[in-house]
């Protein structure tokens, strides 16, 4: 059985000459393992429950900060609040996987959208959007929680996923877990026919608040023309991706939540116009990392990840992931970071798009982290305690 990963060729490296649709030497940054950095954190400001921090542009002088129960706040840069956009706290149970759980914005020509990814107060999973006013405060007048246009049923009270993310297509995508219990008993991470444990990709061009709810499907999605597929989804096989990211090339970043014994990194080519990933499974529940779990289960060509780590020395769940820049890492650029949510330890790898070429420990101790996020400018490291910290890297 062939499971390799599409060749990401100098993600942070070099250019491979073989692939003609690989990034030019001009479009890479190009980051050698050995050169010596330090890293510090600084206490910004802390928000109960905090699982996302989103930037709606790089010249504004504030972003927003996500809390799982239910609320969305303006901060400084500096972490001085400025005031609650969203509230919706009466509307979603936030206990364990449940809650407010993500945030993504998307710029058109005419206007500003949001998009908020809860579960209500029966467990499903709500996709929802509201208009972005010019200074970025939410109009949720006429709806609290915005207009609802994608609802999924979730079976159990885990797996929710939970990341949003706009692609250079400029289309929504959204993760969702397997919908929940443990090793995927009704295997719908393969299963093409369900939503759940998938990437999906989405065009809510149709909503304005006033009537149309609907969204459109990509026309190169490919499950579109697949009998008995949904054709909203763009990858299959994930088992709970609560964050993944598209970094500047379009590539698909994505830490996988793992069952019982091992956490991984998928990475997946894109373009400048497209999110990679797409048609690609990812393996849950066939595999469980690089290794078999569902005997009963087939996934013929997945991806292997570029990079797990066991459940060993307390560690047990990722939590993703931002990729390092000249300006937010200096002498990180191209690096993938992310945290474990049971040890606090923030850790960094530098991959080919095959495999791991280097990885380092950065920072430990930084609690129960929720998600490594990032702007234009810097990295944050998000933990449960409600603590923002910006991470400091310092060449040595």
């Amino acid at each position: 059985m062939r499971r390799w990963a599409p060749v990401l060729c100098a993600l942070a490296l070099t250019a491979c000459s073989q692939n003609t649709n690989a990034p030019s030497s001009s479009d890479v940054t190009t980051t050698t393992p050995n050169i010596a950095v330090s890293y510090s954190s600084h206490l910004i400001g802390k928000l109960d429950g905090v699982v996302d921090l989103v930037e709606r542009s790089a010249a504004d002088n504030w972003f927003y900060v996500v809390s799982q129960k239910g609320t969305i706040e303006r901060w400084t840069r500096d972490g001085q609040r400025i005031d609650t956009v969203l509230d919706i706290s009466a509307m979603t149970h936030p206990e364990g996987e449940q809650g407010l759980l993500g945030f993504a914005v998307r710029h058109l020509s005419s206007k500003t959208d949001a998009f908020i990814n809860y579960t209500n107060t029966e467990g499903d999973t709500v996709i929802a959007w509201i208009a972005v006013n010019d200074d970025g405060t939410l109009d949720n007048s006429s709806s609290i929680a915005g207009t609802e246009f994608l609802t999924i049923k979730q079976p159990y009270a885990n797996h929710n996923g939970g990341g949003l993310a706009i692609g250079p297509d400029n289309f929504l995508y959204i993760g969702t877990g397997d919908g929940g219990s443990a090793n995927d008993p009704e295997h719908r991470a393969l299963d093409t026919s369900s939503l759940l444990g998938k990437i999906l990709r989405i065009d809510p061009n149709n909503i304005d608040g006033v009537g149309n709810e609907g969204y459109t499907i990509p026309s190169d999605n490919p499950y579109i023309d697949v009998a008995g597929a949904r054709p909203e989804i763009w990858s299959i096989g994930v088992r709970n991706p609560w964050r993944f990211t598209f970094d500047s090339f379009g590539n698909l970043w994505i830490a996988d939540v793992g069952q019982n014994s091992w956490e991984e990194i998928n990475v997946a080519r894109g373009t400048r116009h497209e999110g990679g990933g797409k048609g690609l499974s990812f393996g849950w529940s066939a595999y469980e990392g690089n290794h078999r779990f569902n005997s009963d289960v087939l996934a013929p060509n997945s991806v292997k990840p570029v990079f797990e780590y066991p459940h060993e020395n307390g560690a047990c769940s990722i939590s993703g992931g931002a990729i390092g820049t000249n300006t937010s890492t200096m002498g990180r650029a191209g690096w993938f970071y992310f945290g474990d949510y049971c040890t606090g330890t923030v850790s960094a790898i530098l991959t080919d798009g095959t495999v791991t070429v280097a990885n380092e420990e950065v920072l430990t101790g930084l609690g129960n982290i929720t998600a490594i996020r990032s702007t234009r400018d810097a990295l944050y490291v998000l933990s449960q305690s409600g603590e923002v910290r910006q991470l400091i890297v310092t060449r040595k």
